[in-house]
């Protein structure tokens, strides 16, 4: 087995929204999902080959491999409210024009880069250059740079994102670490249910769960919050 090691580093800010949260209330975590991690590289996968066939067997390689995410030395979270334009609706599905509407939306901006930790026993360096062809996460203007490595050694363990089940609860001190809900893809999950160029979406592919980060707030202000890297107790 070996682990790829991912830098991420984003151009302007970040948003991801949250799952089951309305766009016009849309409260951003600040790190993405590992369900749009692994789905964002077999995005990249058909996209650099022009074939539906290779992200499919990619999916299989990554759905199930163990992928850690570290969040960046600080994050700070800033609440906008903001104008936009969606599409307005006739019957039949039928777009007639677009109506402008507003809303709330938070975005991220990290003090250094992200990492991420995909362990996997094949494939390696298809997939490490799949890393490297990231263009985005989360929004469209989430725009990023990503650099990655083949590497023997493990991620420290105590400063990557936990799920909540696997901390004891003096590690977690809820009172200052941020919580998130964020999907994950499912062992049994077909790659017909998220291939973003297929019709065939039968089930639900994702499963929620939630994560505590290694991140402890540090200040706050109206409509803003800053995150430092802080590790868990283990």
């Amino acid at each position: 087995m070996s682990w790829i090691w991912a830098e991420l580093d984003f151009a302007s800010l970040y948003s991801y929204r949250m799952p089951n949260l309305s766009p016009s209330y849309a409260l951003a975590s600040p790190v993405p999902s590992p369900a749009a991690l692994r789905l964002a590289l077999v995005d990249a996968a058909i996209k650099s080959s022009g074939k539906v066939s290779y992200g499919e067997e990619i999916f299989e390689v990554i759905k199930s491999a163990k992928l850690e995410i570290e969040p960046p030395e600080k994050v700070s979270v800033i609440k906008s409210f903001i104008r936009r334009l969606k599409p307005e609706k006739q019957q039949k599905g039928k777009i007639a024009g677009l109506l402008e509407s507003t809303g709330i939306r938070e975005y991220c901006h990290f003090f250094g880069p992200m990492r991420v930790y995909l362990e996997i026993s094949e494939r390696e360096e298809e997939i490490t250059r799949l890393f490297t062809l990231l263009r985005r996460l989360g929004t469209t203007d989430s725009i990023v740079m990503c650099r990655a490595t083949v590497q023997e050694e493990a991620p420290q363990s105590d400063l990557i994102c936990k799920e909540a089940i696997n901390l004891e609860l003096e590690a977690l001190n809820f009172a200052k670490r941020p919580v998130f809900t964020l999907n994950e893809i499912k062992p049994d999950a077909k790659f017909s249910q998220v291939n973003p160029y297929g019709r065939e979406k039968r089930g639900n592919p994702y499963v929620q769960k939630i994560f505590v980060l290694p991140l402890i707030e540090e200040r706050r202000g109206e409509n803003w919050v800053l995150y430092k890297k802080h590790p868990f107790v283990l």
